[in-house]
């Protein structure tokens, strides 16, 4: 059961709970999905790699929330990152499949060069006078940041927002003592990240009314998500 000592607690307590569903709920249509070869036109092996990516998007996001409700604040954090990072090459093989035979055959593969070589071809489309804009979420600037936290980079909301009164703590459960303001920013902007990331991923999986329950439960999510976010304007 999620509890939380932190601002708008029974909000991100009902939030949490629906992510939770959303998240079994999801893995179970994208794992289906994708080993269905009707579906899709990947090779096996080709298939395989993104089973096992897509299990690292899901098994990770899973763990995160586990180690939220326990209050193990580091350790779900650095399974958060894990979790984008799986997203990010997912997304980057799913999309281009030159990238999924470089992936294959070339031992140096990477991420980061793949993703700036995207990044360059969708600038030049933004060159198109026909081009409309949208803001998009970024899972490698989420990625990143989560790196600063989970490598004590961001010091202050790492470090000296968890000493409360002489003592440490490391997740959000702590009693009658409330967290401090940038421990709490750290994780509404985390939570909100994961769920951001998670229904990006979600929407590389074509669903068009095959799983009615689960296109309604994303309506509730985002519904609930808005509502926390707007908490806090």
């Amino acid at each position: 059961m999620f509890k939380y000592t932190v601002d708008n607690s029974e909000l991100l307590t009902e939030f949490m709970e629906m992510f939770s569903k959303y998240l079994n709920k999801s893995y179970k249509f994208t794992m289906h999905n994708i080993a269905n070869p009707l579906y899709s036109d990947y090779k096996d092996n080709e298939r395989l790699i993104l089973i096992a990516l897509n299990k690292s998007v899901y098994q990770n996001m899973y763990s995160f929330l586990r180690l939220t409700e326990s209050n193990m604040q580091y350790a779900a954090f650095s399974c958060l990152e894990h979790s984008v990072n799986a997203a990010r090459l997912y997304y980057v093989l799913y999309t281009t499949p030159k990238y999924m035979h470089d992936y294959i055959s070339t031992v140096n593969f990477s991420l980061e060069e793949a993703e700036k070589e995207i990044a360059e071809k969708d600038a030049e489309y933004k060159n198109d006078e026909n081009y409309e804009e949208k803001e998009d979420f970024s899972l490698k600037e989420f990625s990143e940041n989560l790196r600063r936290f989970n490598t004590f980079r961001l010091k202050s909301p790492a470090i000296s927002s968890q000493l409360i009164n002489q003592n440490v703590y490391l997740g959000l459960g702590c009693g009658k003592d409330e967290v401090s303001d940038e421990l709490q920013h750290e994780v509404r902007k985390n939570i909100a990240g994961a769920y951001t990331a998670l229904s990006k991923h979600n929407k590389l999986f074509f669903n068009g009314g095959a799983d009615e329950d689960l296109e309604q439960l994303e309506d509730e999510l985002y519904s609930k998500f808005m509502e926390y976010v707007k908490a806090f304007v």
